[in-house]
């Protein structure tokens, strides 16, 4: 089997909930990505949360109000907490 561009990397996106954020989130689902996907919107984001998985990738979805430092940090922090580390942020 030919690896994925993105397995084994682990990926946030914030925005993530709709739009270009959900489209990107799931694109690196379906390349290969560990995800922890961020928005102020969490129903929405579930949504996208079902779909990543649906791709096969693992998910890790936070509340997240990017306007707040002290959020942006905590998401980071629960991000490399799950995963180990993170290679990677689509900032949308």
């Amino acid at each position: 089997m030919t690896k994925r561009g993105f397995e084994d990397k682990v990926v946030l996106v914030t925005g993530a909930a709709t739009g270009i954020g959900r489209a990107s989130a799931i694109a690196f689902a379906r390349e290969g990505a560990r995800l922890a996907i961020a928005d102020i919107d969490d129903s929405e984001a579930q949504q996208t949360e079902r779909l990543a998985i649906a791709e096969g990738a693992q998910v890790l979805r936070m509340r997240v109000d990017v306007a707040d430092t002290a959020e942006v940090e905590r998401m980071v922090a629960r991000t490399v907490e799950r995963y180990g580390r993170l290679d990677c942020a689509f900032n949308n």
